[in-house]
């Protein structure tokens, strides 16, 4: 199956699905961001050093009055605070310090901030509020160079790890994310060895020169360093403010180990996976700590912030030992449409003996291949799918030798291929002598859907052609049967091995196909759902319409039946409603 067009079709719901987890999550996720933007813009100016001290200096002043401003100085202080304050509930909250590596690497790059962070601040903005020193890039250079820049380089480059390893955790449920991350890579690893090399290059420059003034503008000659009574206080300060943190760390971590402790003596349950092991959990963590603290392989996209749904689990057994629902795993299930016995195993903590069966099974020595690719774990999309086949192919490649076949199905799929990508979509399967062509619009079904009668409606016209350039091949000419309707799908690889490929699954499928049959049945050239035509602005009134069963559809559907799909497009009308 191809992958879907990297371009023009986004997932509608994507954005949706990176906002998605509690407030605590959404706190932390928006306080990272503001410090992730500062550290970029602050990193984007240490690289400026590349053109001159002067052009630092300038942009510099434009930055400070911002960042130093009341409002700038409360968003940035609120936001350290917020960031560093729910990292650490989250960490005290574990019932496990098993995580997936990626995870163990940013909490420990994370919690190392703090402690390279504090003698940074010390010396610029403390140093600034209490004394009035100009932290210049001339001040900071002089200072840090060249006894300071190990300290320094692993500040910046702790700080920009930790922040690109959360943004990568937070954006790859987004489908344009994953198209964009080859391009991303640029500045990820460049803007870093940029800032580094422009503090390199104006700490040499100082150091050749040594008379610092002369690489001062007017305003700067009254730059003040640190009196000598001021600097013991700020140190003060300091030891202060990193034993706080080491306590804060402490506790947290003294949290998790206490539990452990505890738990030795708790009463024990049984969690059952099927087709897996049994294991023993007390009551407190959830499915997807249990599955880690045990050593179960089991996929979390999101890394357990409810964000995805890749984690989730059936419950066949002790569903009402489940705690229930929160909001944000109630969001997440109601839009895949799960039934109510699946649950998100990073949400769901069990307080007696459970049963479930891991929805998306991630074997030991492929999980954290799979942790990377969320199409593994499925998109969901609302799709129009249009089925297409060709009638009576089977006595006809009786009759043909086995190239010949080969040669009129590939003539038959470039012809059908080449139109529906001109109209927007792409060719999700190809089944004996039929395929699976599908569409999505960022704007919604109606706009899908519009582009789905339009390809129907070329290749009829894209078939008629072909009928004529291999007349002399044919016994007869080509003739068609379609399905087209439009729901939700889920896409995702499917397969073992070599053979894994995008697939997609959803009722939806099944009933474009149905619909494809009852063409052939009919003698016409499409079927298409009431509901689909309506979306793409087709007016019904002159149409043959009807109202049929449809095998495994409970209740009746309307339909159309067209005898030639160009005459049901040429009646599209706009604009299409959504």
């Amino acid at each position: 199956m191809r992958e879907p067009p990297p371009a023009g079709r986004p997932d509608p719901g994507a954005g949706a699905r990176l906002w998605r987890g509690s407030l605590a999550q959404r706190l932390r996720l928006v306080s990272g961001l503001v410090l992730f933007a500062f550290a970029g813009t602050h990193f984007a100016n240490h690289a400026l050093g590349l053109v001159g001290l002067d052009t630092m200096m300038d942009v510099a002043r434009w930055r400070v009055a911002v960042t130093r401003s009341i409002p700038g100085s409360l968003v940035l202080g609120l936001s350290l605070l917020a960031h560093v304050a729910f990292s650490l509930v989250k960490l005290a909250e574990r019932r496990t310090l098993r995580m997936p590596p990626w995870e163990a690497a940013q909490t420990i790059l994370g919690f190392a901030i703090p402690f390279l962070l504090v003698p940074h601040v010390l010396g610029t903005r403390v140093a600034n509020l209490v004394d009035g020193t100009r932290t210049t890039y001339a001040y900071v250079i002089t200072r840090i160079w060249p006894d300071g820049m190990g300290y320094q380089t692993a500040l910046l480059l702790v700080v920009w790890l930790h922040g690109c390893l959360g943004l990568h955790a937070w954006l790859r449920l987004s489908p344009l994310y994953r198209r964009m991350a080859p391009l991303l890579a640029v500045p990820a690893f460049g803007l870093p060895a940029a800032a580094l090399a422009g503090i390199v290059t104006q700490g040499r420059i100082m150091e050749r020169d040594r008379v610092l003034a002369r690489r001062f503008d007017a305003p700067d000659l009254d730059a003040r360093w640190p009196v000598p009574q001021v600097d013991p206080a700020i140190s003060a300060w300091g030891d202060t403010v990193t034993g706080a943190i080491y306590a804060a760390v402490a506790l947290a971590l003294g949290v998790v180990l206490i539990r452990a402790a505890a738990s030795l003596r708790a009463r024990r349950f049984s969690v059952a996976y099927v087709g897996g092991p049994t294991v023993k959990s007390l009551e407190g963590p959830t499915l997807l700590e249990i599955s880690r603290a045990n050593r179960v392989p089991h996929v979390s996209v999101c890394g357990g912030r409810g964000r995805c749904s890749t984690c989730r689990v059936l419950v066949v057994g002790g569903e009402a030992n489940l705690s229930a629902p929160s909001p944000q795993e109630a969001a997440s299930l109601r839009a895949i449409g799960a039934p109510a016995n699946v649950r998100l195993a990073c949400q769901a903590r069990p307080s007696g003996d459970v049963a479930l069966v891991r929805i998306l099974d991630a074997r030991r020595e492929s999980a954290d291949q799979h942790l990377t690719n969320t199409d593994v774990a499925g998109i969901e999309r609302e799709v129009a799918i249009l089925f297409v086949d060709i009638r009576g192919f089977t006595p006809l490649s009786e009759r043909k030798l086995p190239f010949d076949v080969v040669f009129i199905l590939n003539h038959f799929f470039e012809a059908a291929g080449r139109e529906i990508e001109a109209a927007g979509g792409w060719i999700g399967g190809y089944a004996g002598d039929g395929l699976l062509a599908l569409f999505t619009h960022p704007d919604g079904t109606g706009p899908a859907c519009r582009a789905a009668f339009t390809a129907a409606g070329r290749i009829d016209g894209a078939v008629a052609e072909l009928n004529r350039r291999l007349a002399a091949e044919l016994p007869a000419a080509l003739r068609m049967a379609m399905g087209l309707h439009a729901g939700p799908l889920v896409l995702g690889r499917l397969g073992y091995g070599a053979s894994r490929g995008m697939s997609v699954i959803g009722p939806a499928v099944n009933l474009a196909s149905r619909l494809e049959s009852l063409a052939k049945a009919a003698d016409v050239q499409l079927v298409a759902s009431a509901e689909a035509a309506q979306r793409a602005g087709i007016a019904l009134d002159g149409l043959r319409v009807e109202t049929v069963a449809v095998r495994g559809v409970r209740a009746e559907l309307p339909v159309i039946y067209a005898p030639r799909a160009a005459d049901l497009a040429r009646r599209l009308r706009a604009p299409a409603p959504v």
